[in-house]
């Protein structure tokens, strides 16, 4: 008995040694240990039934191996890609392999960058070994969207940011934030840097400036 204790033990402290990224057949909810990460909203209790609406490339990043597919839950929206914004399902995948998923029930939509072209995400190259990629969340009248942002990196995808922030712009390796953008009064409130080899916030809560990966 004294013996199975000490090995529970022992394994329990690996485990806690393991980083917490994503990989192959990794849950729903994947997150690393920050406080600038908010949970994914998701009731595993219902049923879901997702679709496929579409897939894109992560452009400069792993000669077009690495890709992310967006589904629709056919339970909650009608699956039509032309129409509906809202994703409730994101799949990253290199080739054939599915990397990592991800669920959240108040889904994700398209995005706009500098150019003003739509997307269903904007990535940015950290170094040769990593690329960020940002979501905007399911945008709703009530309430303010999540940004998510996540790093790819060989067969790892990590999660290292998931607030509550609309985006007023994307311009010069810069993701601009903003709580209350669709008023008179629109409050700014600082950006995500994808700059110098790392991922950096400046806003009201670091207003020096935060790395956060």
């Amino acid at each position: 008995m004294k013996q199975f204790f000490l090995f529970a033990v022992c394994l329990m402290g690996f485990m806690n040694s393991i980083p917490a990224v994503c990989r192959v057949n990794s849950s729903v909810i994947c997150e690393t240990d920050s406080s600038l990460i908010t949970p994914f909203y998701y009731n595993g209790e219902r049923n879901h039934a997702y679709r496929i609406a579409k897939t894109q490339t992560i452009p400069d990043f792993g000669n077009n191996q690495y890709a992310v597919s967006w589904y629709v839950d056919t339970e909650e929206w009608d699956f039509d890609p032309q129409t509906n914004h809202i994703f409730s399902k994101i799949e990253f995948k290199k080739g054939d392999t599915v990397l990592a998923s991800f669920c959240d029930d108040e889904g994700w939509s398209y995005i706009v960058d500098e150019n003003s072209k739509v997307k269903m995400f904007k990535s940015f190259r950290i170094d040769s070994d990593h690329t960020a990629v940002v979501f905007r969340g399911g945008a709703y009248a009530a309430g303010t969207p999540i940004l998510t942002v996540f790093v790819l990196s060989g067969d790892e995808v990590k999660l290292i940011y998931n607030q509550e922030y609309f985006i007023e712009k994307i311009e010069d390796g810069k993701v601009f934030l903003a709580k209350e953008l669709y008023t008179e009064n629109p409050i700014k409130c600082g950006y995500i840097s994808f700059m110098n080899g790392h991922v950096s916030i400046v806003s009201d809560e670091y207003p020096a400036g935060k790395v956060i990966f």
